[in-house]
């Protein structure tokens, strides 16, 4: 019985997860036209996202997971590069000159990620491919389910002019549902692996194609390269590296691609950013696009880099880009681009400190991609770090999330470390 209940709660926190698209249109009510001041701060702020963690850890505490254990457990150098950047960031980021809002914003979410992808771990180590499974399906179909609640808003209250730009649900920009759809394709590709011997065909095929179809024509309807450029990585990742069914993913890729494309060539496009000729880049062809076809990027990041060389050790602090970073027409939350953020928040001290955090914990841990649907974390890791390289996808709650869970389908504890957290 003991065992059944666990198992309940691993699929309980799991469908919670998997859900959060839906969350993130349903918790601020964001199927009007017309948001208000909290619903623009629950959306903005991805409120859903960090609330549903914390709900995973609480479930997963109510399993065996332990937050103090876990943390205790992790490598000696870790906690203490984990506590002294705990000191400088504070120190940092709540200055007199700094915003003290968006940084406990930031430091609130830090914290709660940590400790989801710990939780994450535990239920992987505790539930293996089981937990796993109804993880990545509850996440495709949390992506259908997104997919659908905008069509029904689009029929509720019609877009007009910019409102296809800035009024989609559940998030600031239509670029942002790129997101959601790298998020598809993994889940295409771990389902499509991890079922691959089940007699059902709609796991075995019907379910993971809708999946990474879905994704894929996500990003070229809504015309976001950079979530379309990360899909084919990960792709292109997940059939170099597992060992099973190396030509049932290629085949799986092929027909998610002609099938995404198939259904957005026959959709309308109802604003010029959207559609297959402005994932391409077609529409982009003109003097001012062949001179920067990073839409503007390279300067700003060109302005960040001279903005950390003001701070280069410490940092500007968490979440202070807006206030501090360099000078626009319009303020950005982030410099699109992961590095370049890490840096301008902590400097160069935090860069060093976040690799004694990270590295001799991930060398805790196991590799097990070789086994099959572990390919796709590995792929989606892969994925959204390039994604990074180019826009915020380790900005924004959402995509960080799918990236923990990434980290978590590709890793596991040894045996001997499952031991000790289990008699711990």
């Amino acid at each position: 019985m003991g065992n059944d209940a666990s198992r309940t709660k691993a699929y309980v926190a799991a469908i919670l997860i998997g859900l959060l698209p839906a969350w993130m249109i349903l918790l601020p009510l964001d199927m009007t036209n017309a948001a208000t001041g909290w619903q623009v701060f629950v959306r903005g702020h991805s409120v859903a996202a960090p609330l549903a963690q914390l709900i995973f850890v609480l479930l997963a505490m109510g399993i065996t997971f332990s937050p103090f254990r876990s943390v205790r457990q992790l490598p000696r150098l870790s906690i203490a590069a984990l506590s002294l950047w705990i000191l400088i960031a504070g120190f940092v980021s709540f200055q007199a000159e700094n915003e003290y809002l968006l940084a406990a914003i930031g430091f609130l979410k830090l914290f709660v990620a940590a400790l989801f992808l710990l939780a994450l771990v535990e239920l992987r180590a505790t539930h293996d491919l089981e937990f796993l499974k109804m993880l990545w399906l509850s996440i495709g179909v949390g992506v259908l389910i997104y997919m659908m609640l905008w069509a029904i808003k689009i029929a509720i209250v019609t877009p007009q002019g910019d409102d296809w730009i800035y009024g989609i649900p559940g998030v600031n920009n239509v670029r942002h549902t790129g997101h959601f759809a790298i998020a598809g394709v993994i889940a295409g590709l771990f389902s499509l692996i991890a079922f691959r011997g089940s007699p059902n065909i709609w796991l075995r095929w019907a379910l993971p194609l809708a999946f990474s179809s879905a994704g894929l024509g996500l990003a070229l309807w809504t015309g976001s390269r950079g979530p379309l450029l990360a899909s084919l990585i990960t792709m292109v990742v997940t059939f170099g590296i597992t060992t099973r069914s190396r030509k049932k993913v290629a085949i799986f890729c092929l027909a998610s691609a002609l099938a995404a494309t198939a259904v957005v060539a026959l959709m309308p496009v109802p604003h010029p950013i959207y559609g297959i000729a402005r994932a391409a880049g077609v529409v982009d062809v003109s003097e001012e696009s062949m001179r920067d076809p990073s839409s503007g990027r390279t300067e700003l990041w060109t302005a960040t880099i001279e903005k950390i060389r003001e701070k280069p050790l410490l940092g500007w602090g968490l979440n202070q880009f807006v206030v501090s970073g360099p000078s626009k027409p319009v303020s950005f939350y982030h410099p699109h681009n992961f590095p370049l953020q890490l840096i301008f928040s902590g400097g160069i001290l935090s860069l060093l400190l976040s690799f004694l955090i990270i590295v001799p914990t991930l060398r805790r841990w196991k590799w097990p991609y070789i086994n099959g649907p572990s390919a796709a974390g590995v792929g989606g890791v892969v994925g959204i770090l390039a994604y990074s390289l180019y826009d915020g996808s380790l900005y924004f709650s959402y995509p960080i999330t799918i990236f923990l869970i990434a980290i978590a389908t590709s890793i596991a504890p040894t045996s001997e470390q499952r031991d000790r957290d289990m008699s711990g």
